[in-house]
């Protein structure tokens, strides 16, 4: 998909330590999807994203904003096909809804 990023999310920090290109480890189960250019908050810089409305497995999204510094302190930077694989329920919105997010 043209113009997303694609992060893992995991529990905390160390889990994301932990994990590796190979094996992504004890992750959450879902995947933010940002777009756009982050922008700076009075908390810190921002980004657009789609992420997890709950913390189970693949859950429902809505778009909203992120945190850089959660960005990189608790997700990792995944491929397309490996966001797919783990959160099918953000792929439902963002293939069949696109209009909503523009």
């Amino acid at each position: 998909m043209k113009g997303y990023k694609f992060f893992l999310e995991y529990p905390n920090a160390k889990a994301k330590r932990a994990a590796t290109r190979a094996a992504l480890g004890n992750h959450a189960g879902n995947v933010i999807a940002t777009f756009g250019d982050p922008y700076p908050t009075a908390n810190g810089a921002q980004i657009e994203a789609l992420s997890a409305v709950f913390s189970g497995d693949n859950s429902p999204v809505a778009v909203g904003a992120v945190a850089l510094e959660y960005l990189s302190e608790r997700c990792k930077r995944i491929s397309e096909g490996q966001a797919r694989a783990i959160h099918p329920e953000l792929f439902n919105r963002l293939d069949y809804e696109p209009a909503a997010i523009q």
